[in-house]
């Protein structure tokens, strides 16, 4: 019954900061959400009841993420407050060990993986429909409010348009680049002006696109051997009428689920394999289509070849041919080859846009398959974090826990995003996926192996001693005077430890170890001779002891100006003779060692003065007190 209780104590203890840490997670990533669409909902008269539908919608999307921060959050409270209260100590003492504490929310957290897993496969991929309609009808309500600066708008069915700067006033866009695809990417038409507006018709089933002072670059006809004709004209004005409807209605059904976030991972798995096959035919049919322009231009180039060999064999040079020719038909022939040159650029930069493109489709639909497995791993990584970590750091509440949660949740997504964008952009394989989990996994195994073996790792007095042994940091006394005193310190003995004291700090202020840089062989693969400064440093702390059982505040004062000699700073800086060789043999790594060694150095040689000083005013203030007495 005992364990049982106990399972019990301890998920309850979770459960009820989970729930809490789950609705503060959730509400801040939906103010995050709230923040990023709130210029595209106010001002456009949605209802109360598409509002809330939308948030709903929204929330749910977010479920995913917030699990996992929940997780964490309430997993480092619980057992943070387990450690400060005492309980997670005299857990162990009655003999249970820090997993078997941790079993229950252990099995919890593998449950709720596969909650969030199923939640992301059934529940996410419908509410994202919901929501991409939803977004797709918002922004139906006022397109022309929705193209962004700078950046592809996608959202006008057929176009892709980037304004690189707009005026919010008049609703002018400026240095405009659209790509017409309405009749496919194979007879894709650019568009480039200097200026443009848009606006809605009267009818509110049309937008009407103006643009000015621009050119349009196409291509029409059907694909054959000999490539496809190549159109460029000019423009003062130009009008583009698009058919539109701007009332509230739902999106297509095929745009909303060819979002990849909208379907579940069968649905992805059989989009993926459609867009494979895709990719591949149209690869296959530029590569045949590049074998015919090849063999045309090797043909071209052998004729060309043949007749140069008949023109140079009747001594006729073409250049000067070219040279004696008209103005105009050198002007001629110069915008052929540059019309040629640029179609053929155009028609590749086209195909490897498409090409481009459709790769990248792919792997945003690998992406959101593989999303669905590591957001439900994080769940177990996060936990495995959060619980050992507030068993070794022993603080509850809402203090170090959230700061923790945050930075571990920061990291978590940075190299999420990070993996994610890099194999979407294809620099990457499909590891950059999982690049969070096996970031976040080895941290995870390390906190649990050092909260199982109970580290001190993260508290305050190791980190303080950590970079006192390795850095120098200063440390001072804290004497204060005894309540109660059994025996009255020795004046005579402490004058005389005073004098030894002095003498000695006199003596290796001036001397070579303190003086000199330090000898980088006898630093590493011999024996410092630090014997002077260990005789020094137990006299003075003889002293301190013996003086400390003074009930005089001032001689107490005095002993707590001497500095604690930090002597272990030029000795070897590790006990195994062999780690010492090692990095004296790793020279760049030995320097930096042997500069330590010199910065104790001085440091102990400042000490000296301090304690020399000291010294002689304790020793002046203990004579003065002996002669008034």
């Amino acid at each position: 019954m005992r364990p049982k209780r106990l399972d019990i104590f301890i998920l309850k203890s979770f459960l009820l900061l989970f729930v809490a840490a789950f609705a503060i997670c959730l509400f801040v990533l939906l103010m995050n959400v709230l923040w990023r669409y709130a210029e595209d909902i106010v001002g456009k008269g949605l209802s109360f009841a598409m509002l809330a539908k939308f948030f709903w919608e929204f929330a749910l999307t977010l479920v995913p993420q917030a699990l996992p921060l929940a997780v964490l959050m309430a997993s480092l409270i619980t057992f943070g407050n387990f450690g400060e209260r005492l309980e997670l100590l005299a857990m162990k003492t009655s003999g249970i060990p820090l997993l078997r504490i941790m079993r229950p929310v252990m099995v919890f957290s593998i449950m709720l993986a596969g909650v969030s897993f199923y939640f992301q496969n059934v529940t996410v991929p419908h509410a994202a429909k919901n929501l991409y309609s939803l977004i797709f009808t918002i922004n139906e309500k006022n397109p022309e409010l929705e193209i962004p600066e700078g950046v592809f708008y996608t959202q006008i069915q057929g176009f892709n348009m980037y304004v690189k700067q707009k005026d919010f006033d008049s609703g002018m866009l400026y240095d405009v680049v659209i790509y017409d695809h309405r009749k496919g990417y194979e007879n894709l038409n650019v568009i480039v002006s200097d200026s443009g507006y848009i606006e809605t018709t009267s009818d509110k089933q049309h937008l009407y696109l103006h643009l000015f002072s621009g050119e349009q670059f196409g291509q029409d006809g059907v694909v054959d051997n000999r490539g496809k004709p190549y159109r460029r004209e000019g423009f003062r004005e130009k009008h583009i009428l698009l058919e539109f409807n701007s009332d509230m209605k739902q999106a297509p059904d095929a745009l909303v689920s060819s979002q990849a976030m909208s379907k579940n991972m069968n649905e992805i798995k059989h989009t993926i394999d459609s867009l494979s096959i895709n990719q591949d035919s149209i690869g296959r049919g530029n590569m045949a289509e590049y074998r015919v322009t090849a063999m045309n231009t090797y043909r071209m180039q052998k004729a060309d070849s043949l007749a140069y060999e008949k023109l140079t064999s009747r001594l006729i040079d073409a250049d000067s041919i070219f040279a004696v020719s008209s103005r105009s038909k050198q002007l001629e022939i110069k915008s052929q080859m540059r019309t040629k040159i640029q179609t053929q650029a155009s028609d590749l930069a086209i195909k490897s846009t498409n090409m481009y493109y459709g790769d990248r489709t792919i792997r945003k639909h690998w992406i959101e398959w593989m999303k669905k497995i590591t957001n439900s791993l994080s769940i177990l990584i996060f936990f495995f974090i959060g619980a050992p970590l507030g068993a070794i750091i022993r603080k509850g509440g809402l203090g170090i826990p959230v700061i923790v949660s945050v930075f571990t949740f920061i990291l978590f997504y940075l190299t999420s995003v990070s993996g994610e964008k890099m194999f979407r952009e294809g620099e990457w394989s499909i590891v950059g996926c999982w690049f969070s989990v096996m970031v976040l996994s080895p941290l995870s195994i390390f906190f649990t192996i050092k909260a199982n073996g109970d580290s001190t790792l993260f508290q305050f007095d190791v980190i303080v001693e950590f970079f006192r042994y390795w850095f120098g940091t200063k440390v001072s006394r804290h004497l204060v005077r005894k309540d109660v005193v059994i025996d009255d310190p020795d004046r005579d003995k402490c004058l005389g430890l005073l004098k030894d004291v002095r003498m000695s700090g006199k003596e290796l202020e001036q001397s070579e170890i303190l003086t000199s840089v330090p000898n980088y062989v006898n630093l590493f693969f011999g024996r410092v001779d630090s014997s002077s400064l260990d005789e020094l440093n137990e006299k003075l702390e003889s002293l301190v002891m013996e003086m400390g059982n003074s009930r005089d505040r001032v001689e107490l004062d005095m002993l707590n100006g001497f500095p604690i000699l930090q002597i272990h700073g030029i000795k070897a800086p590790f006990e195994r003779k062999w780690v010492n060789r090692l990095v004296g043999i790793v020279f760049p790594l030995g320097i930096l060692f042997e500069l330590r060694a010199w910065m104790f150095a001085r440091k102990l040689r400042r000490q000296m003065t301090r304690t020399v000083q000291v010294s002689e005013n304790l020793m002046e203030y203990i004579n003065n007190n002996k002669q008034d007495k």
